[in-house]
């Protein structure tokens, strides 16, 4: 009973039912997992999952949902309640659902899935105390077949959430950000056509031609229109994912997204049987672009495009807590369009589907990126597999979305055959999924005392555009040497500085050689923008970070507390010193780059 890959939610003709299960939820955390096993390992036929009540006086029965407390879902557990703020292992989550004896989930031609947007991180699902599936990763979407495990009256739907760090997970034992554990994202019942799709996409490839996709429970044709117009059909076998190919005369006349001037169009998939009958239907909005490279140069629309970008974690505008939902997309978008950025780095996992759609309406080109980090087992088979199966729900969610530009394989990692061949692995499957966006990783540039850094890590070779993080000026280097510093690669691929930037405390001022002031940061910025806006191969950069974030790896009292300070915001929206720099960078430079750059 693994999880799959149902998307367009909430795309769906007005007989697709949604119910939302977001609201109250109450829990158990569980840390000796007591609530799945019995003290010989075994399942439990007691366990939490089965949501027993006392049958009679004298039956034992050591937990109770009813009298337990409660969460809000979405949302992490470590910031709505105290006690559970430094809380890792497995925590139950419990949801009573009512449902009439019509209900649209009874209806036997009907299929019910149970979807979450994301759980971090390994998740076991119960309807009814029955097992309904099960899924490994904390920031994709997935869902499980519920259907006819639902009945008429009350429901019990039950949800095992288990944030622990483990050497074989993806991401492993250590991340410089928050591990925020629960079901951080929506949690729906969705009601399909027992004929449906599970899957439509359309993308634009570099030559103007369209790439559409789609995935269906039955065999049929899917018809495609764009714009009002019927654009092609795509051939369709139950189960397996179909594409087809519609020339450069599909998108004549219809306006291009592009960076600052976003266009969307309507956009239409339906599903038809053998017989021609209309069985399920999607509609959407897409945007149409290209986007290459040419040497060291990233082209829009066959246009020069200089990234003008800032990275971004997943945590709310306030509260130090987990981001999700249209609300929180808005505000961090909004402070994100204060600094003057075409581009945005959504680092380093796959962030909420309302931040991906924002960004579209908005006409921000995004990086969005796998949560494959410092630690991975990279000569792990099983571990490969997992990172496969986080990569197609990254990729399978927003490979309609223009604003999507690049995905990225990892973060930081450390040269190695195993790694070299896991990675390239995932470059390859990000391409069999979606072929016209480019691929890139952040690279891990370690200090040296040579003015020019020639980049050679074999990671180049299966990427289009080169991520680079360095922190000269912070981590290593003096500033003063910051400007001089040349960066080159053997590649003769764009580069994209993925990091740069330096700690320092909102509120807290001094001389521009006084660690953690805003000062300092300022400076640091002017020199890194000095030494960017003189490169050659240079196609854009996304500082970090645009506001503070969680972490536990931060601990200096007075300065830190649980934060890392490198952001051009702070964890409450105070803006420093650092962001008006930035922000009259961005202002000064035009479309294609810097004089200097390429």
């Amino acid at each position: 009973m693994e999880s799959l890959i149902l998307n367009n939610l909430h795309s769906r003709r007005a007989d697709g039912a949604v119910l939302s299960l977001d609201g109250t939820w109450a829990f158990i955390p569980d840390p000796y997992q007591t609530g799945l096993y019995d003290i010989t390992g075994e399942l439990s036929s007691r366990g939490y999952f089965r949501d027993f009540s006392p049958r009679h006086p004298g039956d034992r029965v050591e937990y109770d949902f009813d009298r337990s407390p409660t969460l809000e879902v979405p949302g992490d557990w470590n910031t709505q309640r105290p006690e559970l703020l430094l809380y890792e292992g497995l925590l139950w989550y419990r949801r009573i659902v009512e449902l009439d004896a019509g209900a649209s989930q009874l209806d036997t031609g009907s299929v019910t899935y149970l979807h979450v947007g994301a759980a971090n991180h390994t998740t076991r699902v119960y309807v009814n105390g029955r097992a309904a599936g099960h899924h490994v990763g904390g920031f994709g979407p997935w869902a499980v077949d519920v259907t006819g495990m639902l009945r008429a009256g009350s429901n019990s739907i039950v949800i095992a959430v288990d944030n622990r760090r483990e050497p074989d997970r993806i991401p492993a034992m250590r991340t410089d950000w928050y591990n925020f554990g629960g079901l951080h994202r929506s949690v729906e019942l969705v009601t399909l056509p027992a004929a449906h799709l599970r899957d439509a996409w359309l993308t634009m490839a570099a030559d103007g031609s369209l790439l559409a996709g789609a995935t269906a429970t039955v065999d049929g044709e899917v018809s495609v229109q764009l714009a009002g117009r019927q654009i092609g059909r795509i051939a369709i076998t139950a189960g397996a994912p179909a594409t087809a190919s519609f020339g450069v005369d599909a998108a004549a006349g219809l306006d291009r997204w592009h960076p600052g001037a976003p266009v969307l169009h309507e956009l239409t998939f339906e599903l038809q049987g053998t017989n021609g009958e209309v069985l399920d239907r999607i509609d959407d909005e897409v945007g149409l672009r290209t986007i290459r490279t040419e040497g060291s140069t990233i082209l829009v629309n066959d246009r020069p495009v200089w990234l003008r970008g800032i990275s971004m974690h997943a945590e709310g505008p306030t509260g130090g807590r987990r981001a999700h939902g249209d609300a929180d997309a808005a505000e961090l978008f909004d402070w994100a369009d204060g600094l003057g950025v075409n581009f945005v780095r959504l680092s380093h996992y796959q962030h909420d589907e309302a931040m991906v759609r924002e960004a579209d309406r908005r006409g921000l080109l995004v990086w969005c990126e796998l949560p494959v980090y410092w630690g991975i087992d990279f000569g792990n088979d099983e571990v490969l597999a997992n990172a496969v199966q986080q990569t197609d729900e990254l990729v399978v969610r927003d490979r309609s979305r223009a604003a999507v530009g690049l995905w990225s394989v990892a973060n930081e990692t450390l040269p190695g055959p195993d790694r070299n061949r896991f990675l390239g692995a995932l470059a390859d499957r990000v391409r069999e999924l979606d072929p016209t966006r480019l691929v890139t990783a952040a690279l891990l540039t370690l200090p040296s005392n040579d003015p020019t850094v020639h980049i050679e890590d074999p990671l180049g070779e299966h990427v289009d555009v080169i991520g680079v993080n360095q922190y000269l000026g912070w981590y290593y280097g003096s500033r003063e040497d910051i400007a001089g510093t040349q960066w080159t690669s053997v590649f003769g691929k764009p580069i994209v500085f993925s990091e740069l930037g330096a700690g320092a405390k909102a509120g807290h001022h001094g001389e521009e050689n006084e660690i953690w002031t805003e000062e300092f940061q300022a400076a640091v910025y002017r020199e890194q923008i000095a030494m960017i806006s003189a490169q050659t191969e240079c196609a854009g950069m996304s500082p970090w970070i645009l506001k503070d974030f969680r972490t536990p790896m931060r601990v200096l009292p007075g300065i830190q507390d649980g934060y890392n300070r490198k952001g051009v915001v702070s964890e409450e929206g105070e803006r420093k010193l650092a962001y008006d720099v930035l922000a009259d960078f961005y202002r000064r430079t035009p479309e294609a780059g810097p004089a200097g750059g390429s």
